[in-house]
């Protein structure tokens, strides 16, 4: 049976272990993986699963795993459509706030009003920011990224990242409720 005419049991045949010596009795079988630099067998239900099993990152970081930050290209285009927007078109309405926040504002209710709607924009041009990165960092790491995951998410960009969602997803929703309390008790 083995390719170096050592004789084992058929039951040693696709066991997961190298019971020739040379892998011979491993080689033909389609109930494994084999991890590419121990060699080591594991089955088929966990290769891609999630959870790396072999030493080397084989088994999860592949061709056929493909692991990337963003999943599927809906979600992509997602972030690259929305994320654009939520920038550019926030930035439009923070640069034209600061430039007529003088002539429009004689009140101090009209002021509050126009700080409260460029506060909602800047959590959102901060979301957009945030996005746009991820999505960038997508494209930039691509299917290397499961190689690359434990050093971006310890990164300090990733945290710096993770702080700037952070504030942007806390500032519209606060500035919003502020304004609202504003406009409902005058």
């Amino acid at each position: 049976v083995c390719d170096n005419n050592n004789c084992i049991g058929y039951e040693k045949v696709c066991d997961l272990v190298d019971d020739c010596g040379d892998g011979s009795d491993e080689k033909q079988c389609t109930n494994h993986f084999q991890c590419a630099t121990s060699g080591t067998y594991i089955g088929l239900t966990d290769y891609c699963d999630g959870k790396i099993d072999c030493s080397d990152l084989s088994d999860e970081c592949n061709a056929n795993c493909g692991k990337t930050i963003i999943e599927g290209s809906v979600l992509k285009v997602a972030g690259w459509t929305i994320g654009s927007l939520a920038f550019s078109l926030n930035l439009i309405i923070i640069v034209h706030g600061l430039c007529t926040l003088r002539k429009c504002c004689r009140s101090a209710v009209a002021l509050l009003n126009k700080l409260l709607i460029m506060s909602i924009s800047f959590g959102d041009f901060l979301m957009g920011f945030y996005l746009l990165y991820i999505t960038a960092m997508d494209a930039y790491y691509g299917s290397s990224y499961c190689k690359e995951k434990i050093e971006w998410l310890t990164s300090t960009t990733c945290s710096a990242l993770g702080v700037l969602s952070t504030i942007g997803s806390q500032t519209s929703p606060f500035a919003m409720t502020v304004l609202s309390f504003t406009r409902l008790f005058g």
